[in-house]
């Protein structure tokens, strides 16, 4: 899908009080192939999140490296051999003297992944795969995520009402520090109509 297509499509779900001020971009390295850049969002015109491709790739390899040099203990290859992608080898018929190595890398790797995104560093490529569940999930389904981007999109759509704010205030404080961000934001920009309306306070919502 094109990307013009697939931002009208996640502004439609912006809920009113955030429409205009949340914006989602995305810049391609020159010459690059798909999915090789990056993809930011924007409130009020400043850059929140940079998803850069390049600058997750750089963070995973530093921190791969430095999981094998201080854990080189822990990773030994018989430690692999019920792994899931050692098993998927092994029915292809790869070498057993490979299989080991091949599948203590790829779960390395993983498990890296997931510690930098954990703090918050993805790639182009995550968001549009973030994006791509988010349109095709409940919208329950995508608070509960573990995935902190689609969080966020679900924090900001319009199928998340106060109360549903009020009832998710607690699991909200173990989550990134990015989703704590758009919950406050969404939070005190439902305030701030309630008071420019002359509604109740939702304060109480709030960290």
């Amino acid at each position: 899908m094109r990307w013009s297509k697939l931002k009208k499509q996640l502004e439609d779900f912006i809920c009113p009080c955030l429409r205009g001020r949340v914006e989602f971009w995305v810049t391609n390295y020159r010459k690059a192939h798909d999915q090789m850049g990056m993809a930011y969002i924007t409130v009020d015109g400043k850059e929140v999140i940079n998803m850069c491709t390049i600058k997750k790739e750089i963070a995973v390899l530093n921190a791969e490296k430095e999981l094998k040099n201080n854990n080189e203990d822990i990773f030994k290859q018989d430690d692999f051999k019920q792994n899931r992608i050692y098993e998927l080898l092994r029915r292809e018929g790869f070498p057993e003297k490979i299989l080991s190595e091949v599948a203590r890398n790829r779960s390395i790797n993983d498990m890296v992944h997931k510690e930098v995104e954990r703090q918050d560093i993805f790639a182009q490529y995550d968001f549009f795969e973030a994006v791509e569940k988010f349109l095709n999930s409940p919208i329950e389904e995508s608070l509960e995520s573990d995935n902190a981007i689609i969080n966020v999109l679900a924090l900001i759509d319009r199928r998340v009402g106060k109360r549903t704010l009020s009832t998710i205030k607690n699991s909200i404080k173990n989550k990134s520090k990015l989703v704590r961000y758009f919950y406050q934001l969404r939070c005190e920009a439902e305030e701030k109509v309630f008071w420019d309306n002359g509604g109740a306070d939702i304060r109480n919502v709030r960290e």
